[in-house]
Formats: C-alpha cells, sequence, structure tokens
C-alpha cells in the first residue's frame, strides 16, 4: 500500500498495489504528477493475521478496493476439489498440508 499525503485540493490517498511491478508503475505516475519522492509512505502486509480490523475492511472486504483473483486447482471434480481445500487451509490439517508442500511446492506455475 502507498499512502500518498494530501495535496491542495487531492485528499489522501491510500493506493493498493498487487506486485512489485505494479508498485514501480505507480511510483513512476506519482513522480509525473509532480509528487516529490519521499513524501509517500510503502506498507507492506505479509497476511491477514497482521492486519488491524481497519486494515483487513481496506483490502480484503470492502468492495470499492478489494480485488478478486480466479483460484484453479487443475481438473478437479467437485469431491477432490473440496478435499484439496479442506487439507489446504482446514484447522487440524497442517502436518497433511506441510507433506503436500514439501513434495509439490516445486510445481507451482504462478501466474502473479
Amino acid at each position: 500500500r502507498i499512502d500518498v499525503p494530501a495535496q491542495g485540493k487531492r485528499p489522501l490517498r491510500k493506493i493498493y498495489c498487487l506486485d512489485d511491478g505494479e508498485l514501480r508503475h505507480v511510483e513512476d505516475k506519482l513522480r509525473k504528477d509532480g509528487i516529490r519522492d519521499g513524501t509517500w509512505s510503502i506498507s507492506r502486509f505479509k497476511g491477514l493475521g497482521e492486519m488491524n480490523a481497519e486494515q483487513l475492511w481496506e483490502t480484503t472486504m470492502n468492495p470499492d478496493t478489494r480485488r478478486l483473483l480466479r483460484v484453479s486447482l487443475g481438473s478437479f471434480d467437485r469431491a477432490a476439489t473440496t478435499e484439496r481445500f479442506t487439507m489446504l487451509m482446514g484447522k487440524g490439517e497442517a502436518q497433511a498440508r506441510r507433506s503436500w508442500l514439501e513434495t509439490h511446492g516445486h510445481e507451482v506455475e504462478a501466474d502473479i
């Protein structure tokens, strides 16, 4: 997230960037708009558990600022998808999840 200070009639802005490429693009645009380097601040979140309630609302719950990205697990049927999702996200599945990640983690094709 980039916090851009208020300027003239423009209020304080919070700009969320999906990745480093988008961050560089936004910073370039801020410079082109005449905003001096060092006047904005950059915050990074490691995960949802590190956010306070306001940050969680802004990044994941607020329909005006959140981003929804499609996640697919390949050609699984509904039962297999539910089973895999439970293993990856469920409570009490830490050992199975770790084992699976150690075995298959290198296979990821992340389009980020």
